[in-house]
Formats: structure tokens, sequence, C-alpha cells
């Protein structure tokens, strides 16, 4: 059977494991780093459901009120934070959100029992708004941010120490050494403070980068779902281009079976040549309609007969046949085409 541990050792318990995390020699994809991820993970989500059920955080306290063993349970959403950062998975967009909603409950709820410092909350205010700043002034703010966070971690491991000098005793009982405790206590939640904010400036940036490759990623695919497209359509048609069956009768390609057979015979009886759309006097017809013809202009007139009394007539008329038999002589039928046949 499963021993249940108390709220206060299973906090103890996420906590060294949490720690050993982060000075472990193992890559953050190792098979073994990411089990003590997920373990460490289920132990401070129990804890988080278990301070939730017994009110150990109430808006009509003040940091004053509480106890000084509760106020380790403010780091919970802070260490729930960073292990969704650490945290491997398909959907790294989705665990970045999940660690920025866990630092941004942590940060409220020392917000509200004034565990923020004015220069805290003045940079997590203009974290929130996004105010833009010369790189100057983020560089010198930057450089005095991380002195003061190197600050805080020598003041909380001389405080550690000290308590470790003691540790067999009972430090509730013991006035001196439980505000000890509680001074390493806020100070442990004065650098987690600290930290989170930073997170925060990275969690933006690589949700920024993160939603960048999603855009790309969605138009590579729709790049690559229009050229799958074209190339099945152009297939398609090459199908259809290509033989029917194959030398061994296989169809190759689908087709439709019609009742072609009337069409096909027309086929066969048809002369190779192109067949009149309609007859001369149809052409001839249509031709006037349109006004291509000039209608009008009488009779042809008939051949006026020679009278045998008229000699001058008759004279110019044989002339005129002598002339005419005198060309065709001097001009056989057919001579001006000799040039043009010779082969």
């Amino acid at each position: 059977m499963t021993e249940v541990l108390s709220l206060g050792k299973e906090f103890s318990k996420g906590q060294s494991l949490f720690r050993s995390l982060e000075t472990s020699e193992l890559s953050t994809v190792d098979p073994a780093f990411q089990r003590q991820v997920s373990e460490c993970s289920e132990l401070f989500t129990n804890c988080l459901q278990r301070v939730r059920k017994a009110a150990i955080f109430s808006p009509n306290e003040t940091l004053e009120d509480m106890k000084t063993t509760d106020l380790k349970y403010f780091l919970v959403e802070y260490y729930l934070g960073e292990l969704s950062l650490k945290t491997t998975g398909s959907d790294r967009l989705a665990l970045v959100e999940k660690a920025e909603n866990h630092f941004e409950i942590f940060l409220e709820s020392c917000e509200m029992y004034e565990l923020l410092s004015k220069e805290d909350k003045k940079y997590y205010e203009e974290l929130a708004s996004q105010v833009k700043k010369e790189p100057s002034k983020k560089r010198e703010e930057k450089i005095a941010r991380y002195k003061r966070e190197q600050a805080t971690k020598l003041k909380l491991d001389e405080l550690e120490s000290l308590l470790s000098l003691d540790e067999d005793e009972d430090l509730a009982e013991t006035t001196d050494m439980e505000d000890t405790l509680r001074e390493a206590l806020v100070t442990l939640i004065d650098l987690s403070i600290q930290k989170a904010l930073e997170q925060f400036v990275s969690i933006r940036q690589e949700k920024e980068m993160l939603h960048q490759m999603k855009k790309l990623n969605l138009g590579e695919k729709s790049q690559r779902n229009t050229d799958e497209d074209s190339e099945l359509r152009l297939d398609q048609t090459s199908q259809r281009q290509g033989p029917l069956l194959s030398k061994e009768g296989q169809p190759l390609r689908p087709f439709i079976i019609t009742n072609q057979r009337k069409a096909l015979q027309e086929q066969v009886f048809r002369p190779g040549w192109r067949l009149p759309t309609m007859t001369i006097d149809q052409y001839l017809q249509q031709e006037m309609d349109r006004g291509n013809f000039i209608s009008g202009g009488g009779k042809t007139p008939e051949k006026q007969e020679i009278d045998d009394n008229d000699e001058s007539a008759i004279d110019a008329e044989t002339y005129k046949a002598r002339e005419w038999d005198d060309f065709k002589d001097a001009n056989p039928r057919g001579w001006g085409n000799q040039g043009v046949n010779r082969g």
C-alpha cells in the first residue's frame, strides 16, 4: 500500500527532486531526466490541489498573518512553471503557454501579499504592457537585475547555512531560528520572483518564434498540397491520354463503355472528302440575299444578222474572220505552257 505523505513532506520531496534537476548533468531530452520531471510535476500538482482545498491562502490575510511553515507553498506555482519549460513534447507552444500561466498566478499571489518589491512590480507592469526601451537602457537594466539576483542567492546561501547548523531542533519552537527560517523563505520567494520575471522575457521571445514557425509550416503545407493537387491533375491527364489497354489486354486507365456502334458505322461509310452542305441554287440564292449579286440589266442582246446587200458590212466581217484565223495559226493551242511543263 502506497504511503500517503503529508502536505509538508510531499512539498519537501518535490523541492528536493526539483533541486536535483537544476544541478543534473543529464540532457533535457534524456528519458531519465524527463521521468524525473514528470514525477516532480505530479508531486507539485498534488500539493497545489491540497493547498487550494485547505484554503491556505486567503485574501483577508496579510503576510504577517501567515504561518512561517505555510510560506513555502507560494512556490508551488513557480515550480510548476519551471517544470513545464523543462518538459519536452511535440506541442511546445502549449507547454510554454502553460508555464506562462503558472508564473502569472505565482506573481499575482506574491503581489497580493506584498511580496513584490517596488522594482519588481514596476518591471512586471512594463513586461505586461510591453513597454519599448532603448537598447542601452535595457542593457543597463539587465546588468542591474543580474547583480541583484546574485546578491539574493548569496543571502539565501548564508541563511540556509545557519538553518543547517540546527536542523535537528524544532524551528517553530525556537524564536531566533523561526525568524531565520521565515527570512530564508521570504528570500527564496524573492529569488523566485526575479527568476519568474526573467522567464517571462524568454517565454515572450520563444512564443514569437513558435508562432512564426507555425505560420511557415502552414504555408509549406498549403504549398505542398497545391503541388500534390497539380501533380495529381497532370497524372490524371497523362493517364487519359495514354493507351487504354496493355499488350496483354489489361486496362491501363479508367474508361466508360458506351453504345458507339452507330457512330462507328457512320465513320466507316463516310467519304474521304467533305460533302456539300447546300445545292448551287441554294448558294446563289444565299449570295443574292446578302446583296453580293446585282440583278437587272435586261436580257443579253441577240447577234445582229448581216444584210446580203451591205457589201461593206460583209467585207468587215470577212476581214475579222481572217484575222482570227491568222491569230490561231500563229498561236497554237497550249503554246504558252510549254516552258513551264518541262521536267
